[in-house]
């Protein structure tokens, strides 16, 4: 029986996001570049249908070549040619998930008075290569800017030496400056927000009546593969 060949043996196979793809194997060595032919589908996504890439020997995973595409290249698994030594191998292009969207401005800052709605305008960005979905309806949980503070100072002037009762009183004062959940709603409903796409949207927070006059909070809202700042001041009047 006939021995297969290095290429056949070991799969040659670019895994990684679009910007940072690699692929070692051992049919590499001997040689000092490879051109690789990009599928029609990739093709928008390089510079060039055809792109020279050098052989790297001095790693320990031994050699290898690397790819880099545009941040948009769509996830998925593509076949593509690569020419070595003027003979043409097949090659599995592997490229992962890369989610990254941008979101202006750089935090959702909302002002009013407790138990009442606000609403303000965010852009976002997708600079991923997947699609991003956002819920209609989402939570984040908000903290009394102060209450980390607060709950040092009251607990440094506890008359007591017992590090059990300083301890339980420093988590009652810290609970003391949770702010509740802060509900926000997209006014356009769920988003599904394609790669290479920019949106604006409308944002409402329905303000907890719990929230303190006067005081300000933080907290972190999820929004796809980013965690954004979401700030609360309620203003100090009392209608």
């Amino acid at each position: 029986m006939a021995k297969r060949s290095a290429a056949h043996a070991h799969p040659l196979s670019f895994r990684g996001t679009p910007r940072s793809l690699s692929l070692s194997n051992p049919a590499l060595a001997g040689h000092e570049c490879g051109e690789l032919v990009l599928p029609e589908e990739l093709a928008a996504h390089s510079e060039s249908a055809v792109i020279k890439l050098p052989v790297h020997s001095r790693r320990s995973d031994g050699p290898s070549l690397k790819l880099r595409l545009d941040r948009g290249a769509p996830a998925g698994k593509y076949q593509a040619q690569l020419r070595l030594a003027g003979k043409s191998v097949p090659v599995t292009l592997d490229i992962a998930p890369a989610p990254r969207l941008s979101v202006f401005p750089l935090s959702a800052d909302f002002t009013g008075k407790a138990g009442s709605d606000c609403e303000l305008e965010m852009t976002l960005v997708n600079k991923g290569n997947v699609a991003i979905e956002l819920p209609e309806r989402s939570i984040a949980g908000i903290f009394d800017d102060e209450g980390l503070e607060a709950a040092f100072a009251e607990t440094y002037r506890q008359d007591t030496d017992d590090p059990v009762q300083l301890v339980g009183h420093w988590l009652r004062k810290l609970r003391d400056g949770y702010g509740g959940l802060l509900k926000l709603r997209i006014g356009s409903g769920s988003v599904s927000l394609p790669p290479d796409t920019e949106r604006t949207i409308t944002v409402s927070a329905h303000l907890p009546e719990s929230l303190k006059r006067g005081h300000s909070y933080h907290g972190i809202w999820e929004i796809g593969p980013v965690h954004y700042r979401v700030t609360v001041a309620i203003s100090k009047d009392k209608g």
